[in-house]
């Protein structure tokens, strides 16, 4: 079993008295259930659960217990016992460390980053006053936290717009998810507009913006695939990370025996996802070419779009990481970490962000 437990929960979770009878479980998903991390982790995982133990749970989709970017005070404030997923980049400044799984990479894929979340939530590396990234980032919100499957790799989406060289990015306004797409966005020299992806589907269609970052087979949640035409392919604009979430009162609920299940099922059910956007990545990308939308690899676009992609890939990471560290939070250590963990898995990292890296601020 893949063991989570050196975080430091083990410790904590011997102080519990064990359960004495079933429990029940309130589970809540932000998002639609024909959204991946629902659909394909959220039910995947609670079915498990109840087989596998005497859990039974209350499921909540689409909003109807907690909002995007409510997660974290649904489960704080006792409305849900579960969140999943929960969206740390749209917590504004409550996850400061988990953004790194959206730095720019090559070569990457859901199952890659995935893998490299895992051991980044496991890692016993000391990040900051000698905790490491689960206890400097989860553990003080009083909630215990496993990863959901990375999205598939970011990726610049048009819509009726296929950029011939960098000048025709200037000022073109440009979807963005979170605070690390705007830093790409701006120094791509477009003009980053922040709004959730639910959202987009009209600001496309209206033309209030162009275009968006977003992995193709989260398209198919948001039916994206009837206005975007146009792709850039072969460099990851990172990969969105997110939480299953149980807030401490309800893992507290929970017996040692049950609290083992689920984080073996947690982790089992990860990698699952992940095969599974992969697959649905295909999909979705095979009915938007069949309807006539392009994706063209980043070799093949214009030289000048070539060199400003990959200077905002390697610009992105250095000032996300003085961001982080001008926060008081350890931006670099985080990023060398996920560099290391990336690595380890087979990605690459955009050219020049190793040496900055390993120069230092």
């Amino acid at each position: 079993m893949y063991n989570f437990l050196k975080t430091g929960l083990l410790a904590a979770c011997a102080i519990v008295p064990a359960a004495a009878s079933a429990q029940s479980l309130t589970v809540s998903a932000s998002l639609p259930q024909v959204h991946f991390w629902v659909g394909k982790f959220m039910d995947p995982f609670v079915d498990a659960i109840e087989e596998r133990t005497d859990i039974t749970a209350t499921r909540f989709y689409a909003g109807e217990l907690t909002s995007v970017g409510r997660e974290l005070d649904a489960l704080q404030g006792g409305v849900v016992d579960v969140a999943v997923p929960l969206l740390a980049p749209y917590h504004e400044g409550a996850f400061p460390l988990s953004d790194v799984t959206q730095l720019p990479t090559i070569g990457t894929t859901s199952v890659t980053q995935t893998k490299a979340f895992l051991e980044l939530m496991a890692s016993d590396v000391e990040l900051a006053d000698g905790k490491t990234f689960y206890e400097y980032e989860i553990a003080p919100k009083n909630i215990h936290a496993w990863p959901v499957a990375t999205t598939a790799a970011y990726a610049i989406s048009f819509a009726d717009v296929e950029p011939d060289g960098a000048d025709a990015l200037k000022g073109l306004p440009l979807r963005a998810g979170s605070a690390l797409h705007t830093i790409f966005l701006d120094e791509l020299g477009a003009t980053p507009v922040t709004m959730p992806s639910s959202q987009s589907y009209e600001a496309l269609s209206r033309g209030t913006i162009n275009g968006t970052i977003l992995s193709v087979g989260d398209w198919k949640s948001y039916s994206l695939q009837d206005v975007l035409t146009y792709t850039i392919t072969g460099v990851a604009v990172g990969h969105w990370g997110s939480y299953l979430a149980i807030s401490d009162e309800g893992w507290s609920k929970l017996s040692d025996e049950q609290k083992a299940t689920w984080e073996e099922t947690a982790h089992e059910i990860a990698l699952q996802n992940a095969e599974a956007i992969e697959a649905q990545e295909g999909e979705v990308r095979s009915a938007a070419e069949a309807d006539g939308s392009s994706f063209v690899d980043i070799a093949d676009i214009a030289p000048s779009l070539q060199d400003a992609i990959n200077a905002a890939s390697v610009n992105t990471w250095k000032r996300w990481v003085e961001q982080t560290e001008a926060d008081g939070h350890p931006g670099l250590a985080t990023a060398r970490l996920w560099a290391d963990l990336t690595k380890a898995q087979g990605g690459e990292l955009p050219e020049g962000v190793q040496a900055f890296l390993d120069e230092g601020m």
